[in-house]
């Protein structure tokens, strides 16, 4: 996460305009900024928080966004049935509608036996989703 996190900071970025500082890279290439925001968040966290506790809030986040994303891929496909597929899933429907169950038993469980930690990765989810409407319009880029 401490490869990829960042990353994916600089390119919501580079694509939205609220967030442009984070977009920006040194010299090198390195997301300078988003690895700071990201360096400040986890020490934040982890002053706050004991490490576990860290670890399920952030593992209830990564799983709305990924059952968001195995989601998604359905969807599109049943919106758009008559896109290239370059990736094929062998049994297709079934791993994704399995994962989304697995992966919606986990956040259940998550939710039942740490409410805090999961409430509050719903709420950070949720602001993500507040402030990417608030934001507008990406930058120019096309989908």
């Amino acid at each position: 996460m401490t490869w990829i996190g960042p990353r994916v900071t600089m390119s919501m970025g580079e694509d939205h305009w609220l967030l442009r500082l984070l977009g920006r890279k040194n010299k090198h290439g390195v997301p300078a900024n988003a690895i700071v925001l990201q360096l400040l968040v986890v020490n934040l966290l982890l002053l706050t928080r004991s490490f576990e506790d860290v670890v399920r809030y952030t593992q209830f986040s990564l799983l709305i966004c990924s059952l968001l994303a195995v989601l998604g891929v359905i969807v599109l496909r049943f919106t758009h049935p008559k896109l290239t597929r370059p990736y094929r899933v062998w049994g297709y429907p079934l791993p994704p509608i399995l994962f989304s169950i697995i992966t919606i038993w986990m956040m259940f469980y998550l939710l039942r036996w740490h409410s805090g930690e999961s409430l509050a990765g719903l709420g950070t989810a949720l602001f993500g989703l507040l402030l990417y409407f608030c934001v507008g319009k990406p930058l120019g880029r096309s989908a």
